[in-house]
């Protein structure tokens, strides 16, 4: 499935769904619209991306389908859960012929709690039906939670890499910006400056440094995680874990302390005549 977006055309995932009994085995959250409607020449979005094509219900939308179909569908619903369901919801009459199997890949079935009957016919069925599975909720939600698991272990570790990447090109680069102190720290030690005095001022230089690039990284990231966080799930505020505020502020810290403080103690043990003459 393609859309256009930006002037350009992107890829994105699709399910084409009977709209009879949909409402009674999935839960899309419709916002506007019903997916009744979904017959014909129709279409589902979900509001983040009808909001990203800046479509409103009623209005046509133009789609590729799979197989490089152009189609112009109308906009009868805005769902609130395309995150778990995917951005495009199609009636079955509208790919029909368009994919390569032409086969549905789920049948979603609902019976009453406790209906060992029903299960029994169920289960005899895929008996006869080689290749074909039953699965109930609990084993979906199971595999799903597993699934979760293994993409979130990998995002740490995407993230891991490149937080150790950006620690080690800050720390190169404070490292650095201390040593090139030199020259000005001996000079002060020569007039009279105590090393205990230029330790003080290196340190209040750190503190309002830290502050001043917490506060300003803070609101970036603040406004970024709002913007984001409030497109694709529609609240206002980001959960960040107490483990994650410690983590970053500490880890922060203890980077711009660490890689300021070493570097001038090394340069203060030098004596002040030996680093006056050298050309930074």
């Amino acid at each position: 499935m393609i859309l256009p977006v930006l002037g350009g055309a992107e890829p994105f995932g699709a399910q084409a769904i009977d709209p009879a009994g949909a409402d009674r085995t999935m839960d899309l959250s419709v916002t506007e619209g019903s997916l009744a409607d979904l017959r014909g020449d129709t279409v589902a979005l979900s509001n983040l991306q009808a909001s990203t094509l800046g479509a409103d219900l009623g209005d046509q939308v133009e789609i590729w389908l799979g197989d490089g179909t152009p189609v112009t569908l109308r906009l009868v619903a805005i769902y609130e859960r395309g995150l778990a369901f995917g951005d495009v919801t199609l009636n079955r009459e509208t790919v029909g012929g368009h994919t390569p199997t032409n086969l549905d890949d789920e049948v979603l079935i609902r019976t009453e709690p406790g209906n060992a009957e029903a299960v029994a016919g169920l289960a005899d069925l895929v008996e006869r039906y080689p290749g074909s599975g039953l699965i109930d909720t609990g084993a979906v939600g199971a595999q799903l939670a597993t699934d979760l698991a293994l993409s979130a272990w990998m995002n740490k570790l995407v993230i891991g890499v490149m937080v150790g990447y950006a620690a080690l090109a800050a720390a190169n680069t404070m490292i650095m910006a201390a040593l090139t102190r030199g020259r000005e720290l001996a000079l002060l030690r020569l007039v009279g400056v105590t090393a205990r005095q230029v330790k003080r001022m290196v340190h209040a230089e750190q503190v309002g440094l830290l502050g001043t690039s917490l506060l300003i990284g803070g609101a970036i990231a603040a406004i970024t995680l709002v913007s984001v966080v409030r497109m694709m799930t529609g609240q206002l505020i980001p959960y960040v874990p107490p483990l994650g505020w410690v983590s970053i502020i500490g880890g922060t810290t203890l980077l711009a302390l660490v890689t300021t403080i070493a570097p001038i103690s090394a340069l203060l043990r030098t004596p002040p005549v030996n680093s006056i003459g050298v050309k930074e």
